[in-house]
């Protein structure tokens, strides 16, 4: 849809139905990428369990690295939405540029250090011996490929702004199906490709990617949706790049503190061995099916609040954070309840060793009850992102993983003795409660208060 079209239904249009507009197709590309994890389970299934046990080891370490991008996307979307809404293309495409620019330096240096330290925090987070060598290859590819994967997080975060959602959906739904192909032929050596493994399993990833940041380029500086830039635009600007640090930076915070707290997490599980890290990463790839409503709705909150704030619009942006919110909750408890009865065919569907599938049926009973209070946390957290906010969700992520997950895992997995049970009810737990101080703190509205200042527009605006 044209960007203007979709930013008169975003001021003007029924708030819920907008809402599932520009949500479902976040939800279908999420879950595109959640059936991806879960392919590439099912296909390293079959070298065995150290095999898929790998991914789940590296990707904590992964997701602190790429926390970097999600962080500074989040602050993309944030001011294309507010100017965009205010009908300022001047400013939404010079913060564009700024953030492209910044964010292609930054990732380089990222990629480097990833690369070397691999072997010393796969040591750090006890990494079992037979998944060591496994976990190593895969994570350095991954963060060879960092740079690639910056750019096109950095994409999705314009195109979010914007409210081109179902367009982003074509792109990463294309980037998907070229990995899922990938995939069979790099790890096993079908047809003319050698046979790599584990490292296979990294490259299609990596390969897929640069895809969607070719086209994300492509698009962006020819102008085809909404934003062009010009090489010049990404020369930093201190006067454009520092407020966009100050939004992008409590973000960058959130989600490196959140990593983080997964590394420390997965170092808990390995100490209960191979068999749990297996569970634990096949039943989180499931539990991200569900959780892809969760990612939708926040994607369609920050468009929508970021573009009315944007148009001044307080009371409207007010009730799309209410309906938007609720929905979310209630959507997650129908789904949790659906995953509920079908997880052990979910399970055996991926892996064979039926102590795997034993440990990761219980998991997704026990953590599963978390997943609509996540839904509460995130959706009232990207409240905070839209309008410019990012310090409260940074407080509330670091209380949730760190003042709740990793402690409550840690004293009822292992002090208390109540072993996975106990750290299964610890992480269900830290979300539940999390969820509820987070919705409490979005009720008070401080988030109205606006955060980032106009751009003076050119003649050309939106």
């Amino acid at each position: 849809m044209n960007p203007e079209k979709v930013r008169e239904r975003i001021l003007h249009g029924p708030i819920l139905k907008t809402m599932v507009l520009l949500a479902w197709p976040v939800m279908v590309t999420n879950a595109l990428h959640a059936l991806y994890n879960l392919v590439d389970a099912f296909w390293l299934g079959r070298l065995g369990t150290a095999a898929v046990a790998a991914p789940g080891m590296a990707w904590p370490i992964l997701f602190f690295f790429m926390s970097f991008a999600g962080g500074f996307q989040v602050a993309g979307s944030t001011f294309v939405a507010q100017h965009f809404g205010a009908g300022n293309r001047r400013g939404a495409e010079e913060s564009a540029g700024q953030l492209l620019g910044f964010l292609g330096l930054l990732s380089v240096i990222l990629s480097a250090l990833g690369y070397g330290l691999a072997p010393t925090v796969l040591r750090l987070i006890r990494a079992p011996e037979e998944v060591f060598p496994y976990a190593l290859t895969y994570l350095r590819i991954e963060c060879m490929g960092l740079p690639i994967m910056f750019v096109a997080q950095a994409f999705g975060g314009f195109m979010v702004g914007l409210g081109q959602t179902q367009f982003l959906m074509y792109i990463s739904a294309s980037s998907l199906f070229l990995n899922a192909v990938l995939d069979p032929l790099f790890i096993f050596g079908w047809g003319p490709f050698p046979a790599w493994g584990v490292a296979g399993a990294a490259w299609a990833t990596v390969l897929s990617r640069a895809a969607v940041a070719v086209v994300g380029l492509t698009i962006l500086f020819t102008g085809m949706r909404g934003l062009r830039l010009s090489p010049r635009a990404l020369w930093p600007k201190p006067s454009r790049v520092l407020p966009i640090l100050r939004v992008g930076l409590p973000n960058v915070l959130d989600r490196a503190s959140t990593s983080f707290g997964f590394v420390v997490m997965m170092g808990l599980v390995a100490g209960f061995g191979t068999t749990v890290v297996a569970a634990y990463t096949v039943g989180n790839r499931i539990i991200n099916l569900i959780n892809v409503v969760s990612w939708g709705a926040g994607s369609a909150l920050v468009a929508m609040i970021g573009q009315n704030l944007g148009a001044e619009q307080y009371e409207r942006a007010t009730q799309v954070a209410r309906r938007g919110i609720a929905a979310t909750f209630l959507a997650l408890v129908g789904l949790y309840g659906l995953t509920l009865l079908l997880r052990r065919p979910m399970f055996a569907m991926f892996v064979a060793d039926p102590a795997v599938i034993r440990e990761g049926v219980w998991y997704i009973a026990i953590f599963g009850i978390s997943v609509p209070f996540f839904g509460l946390f995130d959706a009232s957290a990207a409240v905070f992102r839209g309008s410019g906010h990012t310090v409260p969700p940074m407080i509330m992520a670091i209380v949730r993983l760190w003042g709740l997950r990793v402690f409550l895992s840690w004293l009822f997995g292992y002090q208390l003795g109540f072993g996975t049970t106990g750290m299964w009810a610890g992480m269900t737990l830290s979300n539940v409660l999390a969820g509820v101080g987070m919705y409490l703190w979005m009720r008070k509205g401080t988030w109205k208060l606006r955060v980032v200042k106009p751009v003076p527009a050119s003649s050309e605006e939106v």
